[in-house]
């Protein structure tokens, strides 16, 4: 016990000191979790590692970049693995996946730790009056949220690494460690065994099924530790990415009492609604979140200081830089463009969407449709093609690509918009804070969840409330006679393109995953055996198990 108690502390040391300060408390670099206040210092590493160095726009990129809904910039180039991940270059080592993995099993292995402490402590391990509110408001909250982070790392862990999950079928396909135990020893680490598909899912949803029981409602500041609520999972936060997984598993019915479960919460006890789109991302300071938002990306500044710590890097790779919201300052229009630029909605998928005229025949203008939707006016950027010679003070600027890196780019692009929205017109938007998990997407997949179901009034009324709030001069455009897959599809592009789930969509939904504009290239179907990346060498070289 005594050893693996110095081995505990020598782990969390490294993660300690591997963290910035991701909330506002100060944290010494040695420690052990002694009290409440010390266990949540584990949580903000955990969360640091998996939000900022894990996520953090890496598997976003991937996801859009590979899906289909993106269209890669002729004649671009830039640091990160556009062209595998656009190409689909499966058997690649991708440096930037390797990220992930490391940071994934950095938050899993402190969750385990934490786990492990309260299962050998009979959930008491500091010893506190199982009444008092330090037990129930904390304590209890803090193991809610380990299981938590671990059902998120292992799951961001097998979307890349792992093969799909089989509908109805064989999930014992073996891909990457899996243990819930904290190794003692270099033999330990060694000897933890590969997991099928069956056993991690399994986990995952275990863990936030007890994360759900485990988590508050909402934050409580007279009781709760001071640095809890921005930026952390609560209740509800846990059963929709319990939804969104039981989706991607296709137990649709389970998935669908998940799903109930928040939106009930949105709609009779008003802890969550639909907005204008714009409103779930153009939050800059930290403390206003938005009502759409059931889990953020915390990034964000308090006062005139920025948040010294990770920004979604990669959003600047497919989406529109620094594109703020409200305020001058950064250029006519209160934009900045830029070379990084790579990557924009498929002309596949604008075209699905309704968005776009006709693409395939040289047809690129904005559909009414399009013109009418405040998604596409709030959240998405039109641009025509090259014009060279513009500067940020010509009125052009907001019309044309102008910048040089894009002067191969001669025809219209829309542009996913939703990041860098602050709007504070100087070099602060770029913290920005963005949902993770919104309320938007829920409605969505439990349209998509009645409407297979048999539930057809039921899906009307969903995708009808996504569509009033997007286009509130001609509501209720959805009926009965006029549903199904395509239509709710079309209303999923249109709102969650660029945020990191729209092939869980489409897995979820056992639909063609879409060749998109490439030539030559045929669209993969279920059950998608191939779609997973390379585990990475510096894995596969050390770990007997490959």
């Amino acid at each position: 016990m005594k050893m693996k108690k110095i081995i505990l502390l020598i782990a969390l040391t490294v993660f300690f000191s591997s963290c910035k300060d991701y909330f506002d408390n100060p944290r010494p670099q040695e420690i052990q979790w002694v009290n409440t206040t010390t266990f949540d210092q584990g949580l903000t590493s955990a969360y640091f590692n998996l939000f900022y160095k894990c996520l953090n726009g890496r598997t976003t990129f991937m996801e859009f970049a590979s899906s289909g809904t993106s269209q890669l910039l002729p004649e671009t180039s830039t640091g990160v693995p556009w062209n595998e991940a656009y190409n689909r270059l499966f058997n690649q080592n991708v440096s930037l996946n390797n990220d992930v993995w490391q940071y994934a099993y950095k938050t899993i292995t402190t969750c385990n730790a934490a786990i492990a402490l309260d299962e050998s402590a009979n959930a008491n391990p500091f010893n506190l009056e199982m009444n008092s509110a330090d037990y129930e408001d904390n304590y209890l909250r803090q193991i809610g949220e380990y299981h938590f982070l671990r059902a998120y790392a292992f799951y961001t862990l097998v979307r890349i690494f792992a093969a799909p999950y089989v509908h109805n079928g064989d999930n014992s396909q073996q891909y990457i460690p899996f243990t819930t135990q904290v190794p003692e020893t270099k033999e330990d680490i060694y000897s933890i065994p590969l997991g099928t598909n069956a056993e991690l899912y399994e986990q995952i949803v275990s863990d936030l099924r007890r994360a759900k029981a485990m988590l508050p409602e909402a934050f409580n500041a007279s009781t709760m530790l001071p640095n809890y609520a921005i930026g952390r999972a609560n209740q509800y936060a846990a059963a929709a990415l319990l939804a969104k997984v039981l989706f991607v598993m296709g137990d649709y019915t389970a998935a669908e009492q998940e799903l109930d479960f928040v939106i009930q919460a949105a709609e009779n006890d008003a802890r969550y609604a639909l907005e204008e789109p714009i409103e779930a991302f153009n939050k800059l300071d930290r403390n206003v979140i938005s009502r759409e938002a059931i889990l953020e990306f915390h990034s964000g500044i308090e006062g005139n200081y920025p948040y010294q710590g990770e920004y979604m890097y990669y959003a600047m790779i497919f989406s529109l830089n620094f594109r703020d919201a409200t305020g001058g300052g950064r250029g006519l229009g209160n934009m900045v463009k830029s070379g990084w630029n790579q990557f924009t909605v498929s002309y596949w998928a604008l075209d699905k969407m309704g968005w776009m005229t006709d693409p395939a025949n040289d047809d690129y203008t904005l559909t009414a449709a399009a013109e009418n939707d405040l998604r596409c006016k709030q959240l998405y950027y039109y641009l025509l093609g090259y014009k060279a010679g513009i500067t940020d003070s010509d009125p052009d600027y907001l019309i044309y690509e102008s910048v040089l890196a894009h002067k191969a780019v001669h025809t219209p692009q829309l542009y996913i918009d939703k990041y860098f929205r602050g709007g504070q017109g100087n070099e602060l938007s770029r913290f920005t804070k963005f949902p993770l998990i919104r309320l938007g997407d829920l409605y969505l997949i439990r349209a998509w969840v009645r409407w297979n179901g048999g539930n057809t009034e039921g899906a009307v009324t969903d995708l009808n409330k996504i569509w009033n709030r997007a286009n509130p001069t001609n509501p209720d455009y959805y009926t009965a006679s006029t549903i199904n897959h395509d239509v709710i599809f079309a209303e999923y592009l249109k709102e969650m393109a660029g945020e990191g789930w729209t092939l869980d969509f489409m897995m979820a939904t056992q639909m063609d995953i879409p060749a998109g504009d490439r030539r030559n290239v045929a669209a993969v179907q279920p059950p998608y055996a191939n779609w997973h990346w390379a585990i990475p060498v510096s894995e596969t070289d050390l770990n007997p198990n490959y």
